[in-house]
């Protein structure tokens, strides 16, 4: 985990690294290790892909001066406390303060959807001190800023603080509380805040939104003083009589205890990783911990799904795709074997509710089934942890024969990934018939069928490339050729694969992960994805044979990407990064890559 003090490490660092946390109950944190936000997706209270509490404006007043120690910038002005800050150590979630004779420690944690910020200040001075902190009212989606004009927010005093409503339609609040310091009401709006980002073409940008401060806490401390205070956040009402302090603070160390306890001491990397999905699991917008709420649910029975909606749900079933595709990292390397089981379990009924439905949208279509058949991966990945066949069979036996039976089928399987999983699909249906001594003639023709159609309608020989889509006229390398020889049952020869590894190695490989297409491919971006890393490792590996020797010269491959998490990254690594190994700004961590580089690990530990 980061780590700095003053006159050792760099400051700068604290303002490039994305420090996030989150409960696992839709609340989550994200801001830069020095509490700046310099990200659009950025805050400090972050509910349900909502940020509320933008931040914390603290100040100092020592007799006739006022020290401000936050980190903000306007079209006006910077205000920032980096002179007045000793140390900062995101093991602990702890920033340390010295301004004067005054010391303070900021710890921060969240605990059931309740932000808890405990200040530990010390009084040296011999006169008395006053610490005044003011929260920074938002209310918007993530990356969507918000101006003056719409922030009508009502608040009235409540006990210990202030009630805050964000929104009379959905009656959305914020509540602030707190037993030691003094609420005070003072509104005032605070205009054109920046929040700086670098985009995918490693373009510098700034988003600006407006905020509301509705007044401050406050707490005086005499000469040579010591105090220990606390702020509390929360979206819903809560009694400050009922939080046990003692349990909030260790909540967090407690998970982290859980995260590690299955690896060996000396994978630190692979530890740190651990943690961070279990503290952080942020997509570009907040991803939580299941079960989803199904939101689609009552506009699916519609005959059609307008454009905005199609996309949205489409969004839907990527996320929940995302999630199945996880679980081999995110559980299983830990043997977290009965999660992984509802997991796999509440998602399966979700596909129930979405086969009901009947989508009509082509491209709906083609993600469901990919959701449906990652997820028979996931199935595989789980038994061979556990050999209970009884609980997925029947649904994997429908889950293939859905598509097969689908008046859809050829629009649905005329790319690589759809047509490799469904290959790796009947395999490992198959696999499964195996075991209880079956045999199925239908689905034993239709994956001889795929085969063939890889190989006389994919296959591009003279480029030594398979055709991302059947559709496409220009055939070029692409990202999801990978999954040909790559799941765990390969739908190419041994022949084939290795042209096809040499392929993506030249045209697609990066140390800090792979491009989708070739860089001197018209459309491509110069953005890589750490999360084919793993991919393409295991199909190395399955070329040399997993031996030691084999998983040195793997692990030399994508070394720096590991390395990367020693540079800025709380425990974590980025969704994307550009072909330089820059971080991109404008996408943050999400769960199946932090998912998959702990596959990698596992791969080569």
């Amino acid at each position: 985990m980061y780590k700095y003090k003053r006159g050792i490490g760099n400051i700068d660092n604290a303002k490039i690294l994305e420090y996030s946390l989150t409960d696992n109950k839709n609340t989550c944190f994200s801001m830069t290790a020095n509490l700046e936000n310099r990200r659009p997706y950025n805050g400090m209270y972050i509910k349900n892909g909502k940020i509320l509490l933008l931040n914390l404006l603290e100040k100092l007043i020592v007799k006739d001066r006022e020290y401000n120690l936050s980190q903000l910038t306007t079209s006006t002005h910077i205000q920032s406390c980096d002179e007045y800050i000793l140390s900062i150590n995101l093991d602990k979630n702890m920033l340390e303060y010295k301004v004067g004779n005054v010391m303070y420690i900021k710890r921060i944690h969240l605990y059931e959807g309740i932000l808890c910020i405990e200040y530990d200040i010390e009084n040296r001075e011999n006169t008395n001190v006053t610490f005044r902190v003011s929260p920074l009212i938002t209310y918007r989606d993530l990356y969507e800023m918000k101006r003056v004009n719409v922030l009508k927010f009502n608040q009235r005093n409540d006990k210990n603080g202030v009630f805050i409503n964000l929104s009379i339609l959905s009656n959305e609040n914020i509540i602030a509380k707190s037993q030691e310091m003094v609420w005070t009401r003072e509104p005032e709006y605070i205009n054109n805040i920046k929040h700086e980002y670098v985009d995918e073409y490693c373009v510098k940008d700034i988003y600006s939104e407006d905020a509301f401060v509705p007044g401050n806490f406050e707490i005086v401390l005499k000469e040579k003083e010591k105090k220990k205070v606390y702020l509390y956040f929360s979206d819903t009402e809560f009694d400050l009589e009922r939080i046990n302090s003692a349990r909030v603070l260790s909540a967090l160390e407690n998970r982290n205890r859980i995260a590690e306890k299955n690896i060996e001491e000396e994978f630190v990397e692979l530890r740190e990783l651990a943690i961070q999905m279990e503290n952080m699991e942020i997509k570009d917008n907040l991803v939580s911990s299941l079960p989803y709420n199904l939101e689609y649910k009552n506009i699916l029975n519609e005959e059609m799904l307008n454009v905005i909606e199609t996309k949205k749900f489409n969004s839907y079933l990527i996320q929940l795709t995302d999630i199945v595709r996880a679980i081999g990292g995110q559980y299983l390397v830990f043997n977290k074997l009965i999660k992984a089981n509802c997991v796999l379990i509440t998602v399966r009924r979700y596909i129930k509710v979405i086969e009901d439905a009947k989508l009509i949208d082509i491209s709906s279509l083609k993600l469901f089934a990919k959701l449906k058949l990652w997820y028979v991966e996931s199935v595989n990945m789980l038994m061979q942890k556990q050999k209970d066949l009884d609980l997925f069979f029947g649904f994997v036996k429908e889950i293939i024969y859905s598509i097969i039976n689908s008046h859809q089928k050829d629009r649905i399987l005329n790319d690589i990934e759809t047509v490799s999983l469904m290959y790796n699909a009947i395999k490992i249906y198959e696999s499964m018939l195996k075991e209880r001594e079956l045999d199925d003639v239908v689905t034993n023709e239709f994956k001889q069928e795929l085969k063939e159609k890889i190989e006389n309608e994919f296959w591009i020989e003279e480029k030594r490339v398979l055709k991302r889509c059947l559709d496409e006229r220009e055939s070029f390398a692409n990202i999801e050729m990978l999954y040909a020889f790559s799941l765990s049952y390969p739908c190419i020869s041994s022949e084939l694969s290795i042209k096809v590894l040499d392929t993506i190695f030249k045209e697609l490989y990066t140390p800090y992960g792979l491009r989708i297409v070739p860089k001197t491919y018209v459309d491509s971006k110069g953005a890589i994805y750490p999360k084919y890393m793993s991919y393409f490792v295991k199909a190395n590996l399955r070329q040399n044979g997993f031996t030691r020797a084999s998983q040195k010269i793997a692990y030399n491959l994508v070394k720096d990407l590991y390395q990367e998490m020693d540079k800025y990254v709380n425990g974590g690594i980025k969704k994307v990064y550009n072909e330089k190994g820059i971080n991109i700004d404008s996408v943050s961590y999400d769960l199946l890559t932090n998912a998959e580089i702990i596959r990698l690990y596992d791969m080569l530990t």
